[in-house]
């Protein structure tokens, strides 16, 4: 990102284009109707960044981060006096024979991330510790990197994710709304996987179902790859160029319940780029030519968030109201960008 026409510099984004990690944790909560939440709630988010780095600090080579989201529900209990983002509302379902997109609550999500797992539990620990009291959980994922970047369905498909100055392009608020430069909008949706049925499907037809091959990760040709096709379906054009979002999706797990799924986290400098994508998903490109994957995968969340920038998220931390363009610059050099992830899948590019 680069400075205004005024010569001002950019507002510092939250972590959102950073390098992939081999652990992440999810976690999704809703503010209590107990007096003082609310505030408890601004008390963390002002100190979340000393937290974060003291916890960090153990492992300096562990890449400890956590991007934090608020969603339409969650501004309206925290960002008192400030203005609502342009793009952020509920959550919106979708709803196509017996294919749905559900809505689930959450008016917080902290997503941590870090090479080691521990980093990231200890501080969930220490954020739930700050605001246990405050708030119940709806969701949480504790996500890992497994084997050679595959999901548990056994494919890897991440190479299309844009990087550097690209996926900043992709994920961050520019001029359009400049009240919220350097912010992005996220949406996450928790699917869940009947491998015993996807594993009854033979490898080619699994490999035209996703879009590309098991073994070695080729994409499909054209005239091999059908239009239903998970990539093929998720592909957004807009007046011939590809619109991209930037997605650091995680497996998880837990065979003793026979678990097994996929948490989709895509950040994009407007929802309408996701909400399409899950549209052509779920309805279908055209209609009823849908994702086969949803045969054997249902999501179970879904829920729209706003990241603000850095200082955005300090002021509302702070309990300051919003002042427009200028309350949400400072200065600061936009995070590193790295490698994206499958689109409803594993981890694909360099890792932190």
């Amino acid at each position: 990102m680069t400075a205004n026409s005024a010569g001002e510099p950019p507002p510092q984004p939250q972590a959102v284009v950073t390098p992939l990690t081999r652990a992440a944790i999810f976690l999704v909560v809703l503010i209590g109707p107990q007096a003082g939440s609310e505030q408890a709630v601004r008390d963390l988010l002002a100190d979340l960044p000393a937290l974060t780095r003291a916890v960090g600090f153990r492992d300096l080579d562990g890449f400890l981060c956590c991007v934090t989201g608020i969603s339409d529900t969650g501004w309206e209990r925290l960002a008192t006096g400030w203005p609502r983002p342009a793009g952020l509302h509920p959550f919106r379902e979708i709803r196509a024979g017996a294919r749905h997109a559900v809505s689930t609550p959450g008016d917080l999500l902290f997503h941590i991330r870090a090479a080691r797992m521990d980093l990231c539990f200890e501080l969930a620990m220490q954020i739930m510790a700050r605001i246990g009291g405050s708030v119940t959980v709806a969701d949480e994922v504790h996500g890992f990197r497994y084997f050679d970047d595959r999901d548990l369905i056994g494919f890897v498909d991440g190479t299309e994710n844009p990087v550097g100055a690209e996926a900043a392009g992709a994920a961050l608020i520019g001029a359009e709304d400049p009240g919220f430069a350097g912010g992005s909008y996220v949406i996450v949706q928790k699917y869940v996987h009947d491998l015993v049925a996807w594993n009854k499907i033979p490898v080619e037809q699994q490999e035209k179902i996703v879009g590309r091959t098991k073994l070695d990760d080729i994409e499909l040709s054209d005239d091999v790859k059908p239009s239903y096709a998970h990539n093929a379906l998720t592909t957004i054009t807009v007046d011939g160029d590809e619109v991209d979002i930037l997605r650091d999706n995680m497996p998880f797990g837990a065979p003793g319940s026979g678990e097994y799924g996929t948490y989709f986290i895509g950040y994009a400098r407007s929802p309408a780029t996701t909400e399409l994508m899950l549209t052509n998903m779920f309805v279908g490109r055209p209609e009823g030519n849908y994702d086969r994957l949803l045969d054997v995968s249902r999501a179970v969340t879904g829920t729209l968030f706003f990241v603000p920038s850095q200082p955005v998220l300090d002021s509302i931390g702070a309990g300051a109201a919003g002042g427009g363009a200028s309350t949400a610059r400072s200065p600061g050099p936009a995070a590193t960008a790295g490698d994206g992830s499958l689109r409803i899948g594993s981890l694909r590019g360099e890792e932190q």
